[in-house]
């Protein structure tokens, strides 16, 4: 019973040595003395330990060798998996430079479209200063012109209510000294009043005009500043 069990066993675990073993039972067991069949039959448990050994080396390393295929499949496709994550990344940011730039080049032609406009406003704006600053200057002469024409005509109107005060005062040689001074001084302070007002409003209007092209210098500077700070 315990050849057969073994028989089966070498059988079982190693299929290439069968016939070897099973022809080495049966020459045991037909010519062997049953004094030196205990002998031959430790050998024979000792080779089949010997075999069970092998086989379960041979087993383990089969299975081995599959996990380390096994293993080196998963590495290849952990590898494989990572690249493609790589290319997606590297695509993702590609997609995130481009759009930043985009964003930087639409704020810059953004902002040059302002300076523009704004330019364009400031332009707009000292060219109705430098125009009413024109309209002031030319209606300052004029006013001056017509100070000095009415302050002429004045004069003149003086000049010639002097000389009927005089002639009068010479043909009424009979009247009091003051009364021919009298017209005269009231002529004179009338003549000196207007002048007065006309310098007022001449000078009125040139501190208006410095005032105006203070400004207009201002705006510019201001400009200027903005400009340099973008």
């Amino acid at each position: 019973m315990y050849i057969n069990i073994s028989i089966f066993l070498i059988i079982k675990h190693q299929q290439i040595i069968m016939p070897i073993y099973f022809y080495l039972i049966l020459f045991v067991n037909r010519t062997v003395l049953p004094s030196e069949r205990d002998g031959l039959m430790e050998s024979i448990q000792s080779l089949q330990q010997n075999l069970q050994q092998q086989c379960g080396l041979r087993v383990e390393n089969d299975n081995l060798k599959s996990a380390v295929v096994d293993m080196k499949k998963q590495i290849e496709a952990q590898v494989q998996e990572r690249k493609a994550c790589v290319q997606r990344l590297e695509a993702e940011m590609k997609a995130l430079q481009e759009k930043h730039q985009k964003m930087m080049d639409d704020c810059a032609n953004e902002t040059q479209r302002r300076l523009e406009s704004k330019d364009v406003e400031l332009k707009e704006a000292l060219e109705r200063k430098e125009s009413a600053l024109e309209m002031m200057r030319r209606n300052m002469k004029d006013q001056e012109k017509e100070g000095k024409s009415e302050i002429i005509k004045l004069q003149m109107e003086f000049s010639a209510k002097l000389a009927k005060a005089q002639r009068a005062l010479a043909t009424n040689q009979q009247q009091p000294q003051g009364s021919g001074i009298l017209p005269q001084n009231i002529f004179k302070r009338k003549l000196q009043f207007l002048q007065e007002e006309k310098n007022k409003e001449i000078e009125a209007l040139r501190q208006r005009v410095k005032e105006l092209e203070q400004q207009n210098l201002h705006s510019l500077s201001e400009s200027r500043l903005k400009r340099r700070k973008i």
